[in-house]
């Protein structure tokens, strides 16, 4: 069972330079997952790199929750050509002590898993990835989806930053604003294929607020 997480850490003033470091953390932690063949493995190493670090290690706990759709934009990626057994559907929650960092929906084709694959994934908690390692597969990332972002989207000229920094930055009657973080950050879509180049799952990935938080004690 996950534990009650603790509240987001108070260090977090609503300054320029403050949502800077938050940009500079979100895009780190993106770049760190793309770059990586393995999302489990990736979060292991940034949460090593922590300065404050979580006591406990990288669990992954099976969500038994009704099946969501697979997406319509990918399900012709999974199309399966003869036979029309439905995809199987997975969700789990990557968490590291109290925190929950990501949530992961797996939708994938069993019939090109072996019986142990099969079993593993819906019998134990195993990162799906590790499950099915013995397909030599990779990642071809289809969708990147940002949720959230500390910054202004739009591109800002060097007056217009002097001006918002003016503006974060102004005192007021209560002292200077907090910023309150969501729950996501972004998703991350990708197909994986086997070594031949079979797709055979399709994963969404959604990175939490959570994951940041050892960085901000």
């Amino acid at each position: 069972m996950t534990q009650t997480p603790p509240t987001q850490p108070d260090t977090l003033a609503d300054t320029l330079s403050d949502r800077l470091y938050l940009a500079m953390l979100i895009a780190r932690l993106e770049n760190t997952l793309l770059a990586a063949p393995s999302a489990t493995r990736a979060l292991e190493n940034w949460m090593a790199q922590a300065p404050a670090p979580i006591a406990g290690s990288l669990r992954v706990e099976r969500a038994d929750e009704p099946a969501t759709p697979c997406p319509a934009a990918f399900a012709p990626l999974l199309a399966q050509h003869s036979g029309s057994a439905p995809l199987h559907y997975r969700k789990i929650r990557m968490t590291c002590g109290p925190l929950v960092l990501s949530e992961a929906e797996n939708w994938y084709r069993a019939d090109l898993l072996d019986t142990d694959m099969r079993q593993a994934l819906d019998t134990t908690d195993i990162p799906f990835g590790r499950a099915v390692r013995a397909l030599e597969f990779f990642r071809q990332t289809l969708a990147r989806e940002s949720l959230w972002w500390p910054l202004p989207e739009e591109t800002l000229s060097r007056a217009q930053i002097h001006t918002l920094r003016a503006e974060i930055n102004r005192p007021t009657g209560t002292g200077t604003g907090r910023i309150t973080l969501p729950a996501h950050l972004f998703r991350h879509t990708a197909l994986l294929r086997t070594r031949a180049g079979i797709p055979f799952s399709l994963v969404a990935e959604t990175y939490t607020a959570q994951s940041l938080w050892p960085f901000l004690a």
